[in-house]
């Protein structure tokens, strides 16, 4: 493999800052009072961690089967998964959950550390986003040494970019875009204004470049019933303007109705660096290697 890049053909058939003074305070002062939403009835099953995640953690399952699956085996703890999308913390707040992974920008992150509901948040891993591209590479961004200058080589030749309106990948388009000189966009610039799958299926249209969550691109492609599959690749850098920070909070209230102990015993085995080179070491069933970042060196180590 290249060490700057990696670059495949998917098959056609794929197997499947810190808290104001004020707020902490607030947040003691009212650790006792339930949690918005409702709680459950049942107290926490002492022998099951509850991950409720977003789906960028669980790429062809491999985190779950290999890491999740190596803490069960060590802890003799269960650990049940489950998917969140935008209410994952409002989920986590009806005590659905022990521990929560999410994108560490995510704003309801924030809110539900400072309102006292979480633990403060241990970084974990990073998810990858990647170029997404016309199956020739008509430009040759396979060959570049990291993204700046895989979007040079797109704007110097103008060929077409689609621009991914999803809020991280539009930033990264723009911040490509600034490093390259702010080039002229007329006629290879196009944004109509689409975000996500949309957006790939215009670029796949157009023979054109896009950006997109390398997550959900494997998923586009694994659909099933399939719609039109998009007849691009995805090439992947070690940059981090490329990789997305997630992390775990551990829930800690109501009291009694999560797995409070079991929780951070996961997130200690998560953020230890045997783990954190486990995680590195993962590979998607369509060969991407590595496509989970560590970043257990963000904490206080």
């Amino acid at each position: 493999m290249d060490p700057h890049s990696s670059r495949l053909h998917v098959p056609r058939r794929l197997k499947i800052g810190l808290a104001a003074a004020a707020a902490a305070i607030l947040a003691i002062g009212v650790l006792s009072a339930p949690a918005s939403g409702g709680t459950t009835d049942d107290a926490a099953d002492p022998d099951t961690v509850r991950l409720l995640t977003v789906g960028a953690a669980l790429t062809d399952q491999q985190f779950q089967e290999e890491i999740v699956t190596a803490f069960e085996q060590e802890s003799g703890l269960d650990v049940t998964v489950a998917v969140g999308m935008q209410d994952i913390f409002d989920r986590a707040r009806r005590s659905e959950a022990d521990i929560v992974m999410s994108h560490f920008g995510f704003v309801e992150l924030e809110r539900f550390v400072t309102e006292g509901y979480g633990h403060w948040p241990a970084m974990v891993m990073s998810n990858s986003v990647a170029f997404i591209s016309p199956p020739e590479d008509p430009v040759g961004i396979e060959d570049a040494a990291d993204p700046y200058e895989a979007f040079q080589r797109i704007a110097d030749a103008q060929h077409p970019f689609v621009v991914n309106n999803l809020g991280e990948t539009l930033f990264i388009s723009d911040t490509l875009w600034n490093a390259a000189g702010q080039p002229g966009k007329a006629g290879w610039w196009i944004d109509e204004g689409l975000s996500g799958p949309p957006a790939v299926r215009r670029a796949d249209q157009l023979d054109a470049y896009t950006i997109f969550g390398l997550h959900p691109f494997l998923n586009m492609l694994a659909a099933e019933p399939p719609p039109p599959r998009p007849n691009l690749t995805a090439v992947l850098y070690d940059d981090s303007l490329m990789q997305r920070m997630m992390a775990t909070v551990v829930v800690k209230r109501p009291p009694g109705r999560v797995n409070e102990e079991g929780a951070l015993a996961f997130q200690e085995f998560l953020v230890r660096p045997d783990t954190q080179a486990a995680i590195r070491a993962l590979t998607t069933d369509s060969g991407f290697q590595p496509f989970l970042w560590p970043a257990a060196n963000q904490n206080d180590n």
